[in-house]
């Protein structure tokens, strides 16, 4: 006898128990209870990439909670080029999702003659990011985001004044560069060479074009800033 109302005593709060997690599994995977009500996403560009965000996350208004994945919406969405990290999270109280986006930062325009709008960042990845203009950043063509990197370093070493003028960089190996300049009214190509002598350069430049000879050159050569050559 003894034995048997052990069991009793026993079985009551284990029945509980389980009622109570049947209870909860019901709430939370097919009650409208705790169920999506709506999806942020911050970081995206714009609307219609918020649009294009929410849809690849799967996530929609409705959807129980308890049936998102966070992790896998995140996988999804990490995809995008232009997208460097990814954060979901959602709140079981109000039932919103927050999709929170962190874009790459564009360095530098990267052979956007070739692939339309296409930039690079500091560490080489190559992305497109949805509408983007910035005039302040180079233009750069080159072989490898390395060589783009190291041409870009050189750009934001020129002064302001100078760097305004430059229309575009070709980068043919990390230490070797043209410029293309604009002033005085026309286009100027500038063979630059290595990273070396940048005051001396641009002093050299500066005087070429102003002398009255000179009008008509579209080519100036100051790899050897002490020798330079016009054409």
């Amino acid at each position: 006898m003894m034995k048997s109302q052990h069991r009793k005593i026993i079985s009551l709060p284990l029945t509980g128990g389980i009622l109570a997690l049947s209870i909860l599994a019901y709430l939370l995977g097919w009650s409208s209870i705790f169920a999506v009500e709506s999806v942020a996403i911050q970081g995206a560009p714009n609307d219609s990439v918020r649009v294009q965000i929410e849809k690849m996350s799967q996530i929609r208004v409705g959807e129980k909670l308890a049936r998102v994945n966070p992790a896998a919406a995140a996988r999804k969405i990490a995809k995008v080029d232009w997208v460097n990290d990814v954060a979901i999270s959602r709140n079981w109280i109000n039932g919103s999702i927050l999709i929170e986006i962190t874009p790459r930062v564009p360095l530098a325009f990267f052979n956007s003659d070739l692939v339309p709008g296409q930039t690079i960042d500091k560490d080489g990845a190559l992305f497109s990011l949805p509408d983007y203009k910035n005039p302040d950043l180079a233009s750069i063509s080159a072989k490898s985001p390395e060589s783009a990197l190291k041409a870009n370093e050189l750009f934001l070493t020129l002064p302001v004044a100078f760097r305004e003028k430059i229309t575009s960089m070709m980068a043919t190996s990390t230490n070797t560069f043209t410029l293309m300049y604009q002033g005085e009214g026309r286009a100027i190509r500038i063979r630059w060479g290595d990273s070396k002598n940048i005051a001396l350069k641009i002093s050299v430049i500066e005087k070429l074009l102003q002398l009255p000879e000179n009008k008509k050159i579209t080519v100036i050569d100051v790899v050897a800033p002490h020798a330079p050559i016009v054409k």
